[in-house]
């Protein structure tokens, strides 16, 4: 009988096992990724953004009126890592006010707070404890990736590596990384060092590194302790040194970075425009009125926005964010963002320019191909 019983609820089990099967291959993120955690770095003082940066947080700095940090952590929420770390130095305490828990954005976010600086390897050594028990996802908070996650990991994994950098096709390699791979998918040259016994020539490709990393919790042991280091220069270099197995993955998705004012203004400009195509957010969707005919015709517009009395008031593309005011005989666009609580003056002109949350604009003031903060400007080049 008690046989008999076995058997029957061993029957039972694989049957209950099957039904959840078709759920678990429409879903397969439940479980392929439920250990995997998210890691976002945000603790450099975004000296290329200064002196806007003085004040306002780099990764707070919006991209359509969406924080440019809330792209990275949509991203991981997207693929079901909704465990993330993020590390804070500078203006530490106005980023984690203006992400808080992370629940706006999809994750729930663990906040490591750095006394003394310590750069994108000693940021994840800080956490080591944290990272300790699965693969993890690191991101940077400046850049706008459409990078397929899932398919990331799933290589990272089968391959067996270390560490997977994501790279694309790009004539600015240089400046971002240059990371070779051979057919394998294996990494044999990292800005310019080479893995031991690599010959020169051979059959491989040169790509751009995009920022994110598929690691293993054994690559922090080749970044030490309390002390600032670089990744890419040091660690990575390290584990090429001992013939670690590195991968790389390369990803055509839409990617920016926007960490200097040229690329901030561009990235601005690629959502107006509609090139900015991301499978997990649409920068341009939390608007309550958008009249446009096209894409070159866009006019979004936040909550509560109070608009004065002109003949020829927005020229598209133009994003208003929530409770701006626009005073009367204002020229706003083309290609503006206004930040939530902005108040534009009577008589001014703005176009090609951000103004971020917060801003007062003088009556009668002229911006053209400026990114304006409440303390400071600076010019897009």
């Amino acid at each position: 009988a008690n046989e008999k019983s076995s058997s029957c609820q061993a029957i039972f089990g694989a049957i209950a096992l099957l039904r959840t099967l078709p759920g678990l291959l429409r879903s397969p993120r439940r479980w392929y990724q439920c250990g995997v955690k998210g890691f976002v770095l945000a603790a450099g003082f975004g000296r290329r953004l200064s002196p806007i940066t003085d004040t306002v947080p780099k990764p707070l700095m919006p991209v359509a009126n969406l924080p440019l940090a809330s792209f990275s952590l949509r991203l991981l929420a997207h693929h079901g890592i909704t465990n993330v770390i993020i590390n804070a130095h500078h203006l530490a305490s106005e980023l984690k006010n203006g992400l808080g828990d992370g629940s706006d954005h999809g994750v729930k976010l663990t906040w490591s707070v750095e006394k003394e600086i310590l750069g994108t390897g000693g940021g994840l050594k800080r956490m080591q404890d944290r990272l300790a028990d699965d693969t993890f996802v690191v991101l940077n908070s400046d850049s706008i990736h459409d990078v397929d996650i899932d398919a990331a990991v799933a290589f990272h994994r089968a391959e067996g590596a270390l560490a997977t950098m994501v790279l694309r096709q790009s004539d600015d390699q240089r400046e971002y990384g240059q990371i070779e791979v051979d057919d394998a998918g294996q990494i044999s040259a990292i800005l310019g060092a080479k893995r031991p016994g690599a010959t020169i020539g051979g059959n491989r490709q040169s790509f751009m590194f995009t920022g994110v990393h598929i690691l293993e919790p054994r690559f922090l042991e080749y970044i030490p302790p309390d002390v600032e280091t670089c990744i890419n220069r040091y660690a990575y270099l390290k584990a090429l040194g001992n013939n670690e197995k590195l991968c790389g993955i390369v990803t055509d998705g839409y990617w920016a970075d926007a960490g200097t004012p040229s690329r901030y203004y561009q990235t601005n400009r690629d959502a107006l425009e509609g090139r900015m195509r991301l499978r997990y957010v649409d920068p341009l969707s939390a608007y309550e009125r958008c009249p446009e005919r096209n894409v070159a015709q866009v006019v979004r517009l936040g909550r509560g926005v109070k608009v004065g009395k002109s003949p020829d008031l927005l020229r598209p593309p133009v994003v208003v964010g929530d409770h701006a005011v626009i005073g009367d005989d204002t020229t706003v666009g083309p290609f503006a963002v206004v930040g939530e609580e902005v108040k534009i003056g009577r008589g001014c002109r703005v176009e090609h320019s951000m103004l971020l949350p917060g801003t007062k604009l003088p009556p009668m003031s002229t911006v053209c191909r400026q990114i304006v903060g409440p303390c400071a400007s600076i010019p897009v080049e």
